[in-house]
């Protein structure tokens, strides 16, 4: 097995961890679609299995990508905790975006269409854990290691491709909060693109989890 994976290409690689890390997420965005689900219940069972899901794939593919030859910190950066504390203001920078495509969706009828609730039951505790896993896991592989993985073609197409991806396993979610992910996707590609950092996209995406997480709640 190590030595297939140690001989893969760069393509077969990058085909090998898209679909490893995003094909079960983009599966069940499309049933939910099918289905046409208006509201899903994130019990505690389901928020479980969502941490334990997302930390295995994560580690398989890290160990790929060890048996390739990357290192953590090409798809990271380094942690310092003021480049932790950007995430703040980056936050802030995507509400704003994310208020201005709520709008502008609303404005032109889109929001007419269905869209998934979610209705958290979990303990906090365990939503709080299974939105930092989340944002973890989303942040290294959607846009630390597409980005990386890309980036010898260029800034355009690697964050493209990266926010495309990113649209792509949200698209349950409904007209408004999936075109929202567009500008999200741009604005942390572009971020990480310019310094290679991925710390302050994991506390912003953290607290943007957060912010829906009590959204849902109050709803």
């Amino acid at each position: 097995m190590r030595e297939r994976i140690e001989a893969l290409s760069a393509r077969a690689e990058f085909f090998l961890v898209i679909t490893l890390s995003f094909s079960y997420f983009i599966g069940t965005s499309l049933s939910v679609l099918l289905l046409n689900l208006r509201q899903f219940e994130l019990t505690t069972g389901r928020a479980l299995r969502g941490i334990a899901t997302e930390i295995v794939i994560l580690l398989v593919v890290c160990w790929i990508l060890r048996v390739r030859g990357w290192r953590l910190s090409r798809l990271t950066g380094r942690f310092t905790v003021p480049a932790f504390l950007a995430g703040i203001p980056l936050f802030m920078a995507y509400y704003f975006l994310y208020v201005a495509v709520t709008i502008t969706v609303t404005a032109i009828g889109a929001g007419r269409f269905s869209t998934v609730r979610v209705v958290p039951t979990a303990p906090v505790l365990v939503m709080l854990a299974f939105l930092v896993v989340n944002s973890v896991f989303e942040e290294v592989l959607v846009t630390g290691y597409v980005i990386a993985a890309l980036s010898e073609q260029g800034a355009a197409l690697a964050i493209t491709a990266s926010t495309l991806l990113r649209l792509l396993y949200h698209l349950y979610q409904g007209p408004v909060a999936s075109l929202s992910i567009l500008p999200l996707g741009l604005l942390f590609g572009a971020v990480f693109w310019k310094w290679r950092n991925l710390w302050p996209l994991v506390m912003a995406h953290t607290l943007a989890n957060v912010l829906a997480l009590l959204y849902a709640g109050s709803g």
